[in-house]
């Protein structure tokens, strides 16, 4: 009796344990710190403290009567103390109740930064660019900045960096083209815009 209750448990054992590595490849180890689910992802286009403010670019159409307008995810994270302006990231969240004005607030839990590319003779990078587009008057105007692209002209040595702003009431939300020069990388200063 004692020896068929001990196939029984190691039965059930190996069920469990083959169930629980199913989803995992055959000799990779798991991986402890892959996320669940998706995190919210943008560019981070202002700093206060250890917060940022992360806007999508990706737009959901929304409107009433007729007319379209877009509306752009955006939240601030707090807990984040190292990502710059311009930076392309992901962040996850703690689980935590989040606050619902727009933009939203909510505690990061983890944050991935994708490495902002430098094309071939640019000076600086992508992020740079987007910082220094930001920290330009016409960039200063904007009070929730949407970045939709950037482009680096190798032959003038600019960066054209193209942007809306999210808290425009104009029905198009008319896109604005910053011109930024090709040179040294604009330092963030942490809880402000230059």
């Amino acid at each position: 009796m004692a020896s068929r209750m001990m196939v029984l448990i190691l039965l059930i054992n190996l069920i469990f344990t083959g169930c629980s590595e199913q989803d995992q490849k055959q000799g990779e180890p798991p991986r402890t710190d892959a996320p669940r689910e998706k995190g919210f992802t943008g560019y981070v286009v202002d700093r206060k403290e250890n917060s940022v403010l992360v806007v999508n670019p990706e737009h959901k159409d929304i409107g009433t009567n007729g007319e379209t307008s877009k509306y752009y995810p955006a939240k601030w994270f707090s807990n984040v103390p190292d990502s710059q302006i311009g930076t392309y990231v992901e962040v996850w969240t703690d689980g935590s109740p989040e606050n619902e004005p727009y933009p939203g607030r909510a505690r990061a839990e983890s944050i991935a930064e994708y490495a902002a590319a430098t094309p071939d003779g640019a000076k600086i990078s992508e992020a740079d660019a987007i910082r220094g587009g930001i920290y330009l008057s016409d960039g200063k105007e904007i009070s929730l900045p949407v970045i939709e692209d950037v482009e680096f002209h190798a032959d003038k040595g600019i960066w054209t960096v193209r942007m809306r702003d999210a808290m425009s009431t104009d029905d198009n939300q008319a896109q604005i083209e910053l011109e930024v020069q090709d040179v040294e990388p604009v330092e963030s200063v942490q809880g402000q815009k230059k």
